[in-house]
């Protein structure tokens, strides 16, 4: 399952658009963003927390729509041997310059966890979310 999950959301990654979007004007508020997705995952509402990431991601509406669909069913069947969600916590920030960032968090059940990739970009005007992953692969941690 891990492999699917993983070659999945890779594959989602090289199907993006460059649609219109609007930008964060603060890195905080786009931060403050991010967290908001995260805590809506957290209270189980993965469909919610997708359409709420689309408003403000230049990935295109189908592809996200995917990951709606796609990340429902798959919740749907790792729930049972992860158990129950217990929170979330950003675990790394890292920053190129004041151009590119990837905001890492852990997603947390009660048995494992799954990690999800905000990568944020500034053209100069504002922020945006130009990317967006979630994986159950814990190599690439340490």
């Amino acid at each position: 399952m891990t492999k699917w999950i993983l070659t999945f959301f890779l594959s989602i990654t090289v199907l993006m658009s460059y649609s219109q979007t609007k930008a964060f004007t603060s890195r905080d508020s786009l931060n403050t963003y991010c967290d908001k997705v995260m805590q809506t995952f957290v209270e189980g509402n993965f469909s919610k927390g997708i359409q709420l990431f689309k408003q403000n991601s230049v990935m295109d509406t189908a592809t996200v729509n995917g990951i709606d669909i796609t990340m429902n069913e798959q919740m749907t069947n790792i729930m049972p041997v992860y158990k129950k969600l217990v929170g979330y916590e950003l675990i790394e920030e890292k920053a190129i310059k004041n151009s590119i960032a990837r905001r890492r968090y852990l997603l947390k059940f009660e048995n494992y966890f799954l990690t999800f990739d905000f990568i944020l970009y500034n053209n100069g005007t504002g922020w945006t979310v130009s990317n967006f992953n979630y994986k159950d692969e814990p190599k690439e941690l340490f």
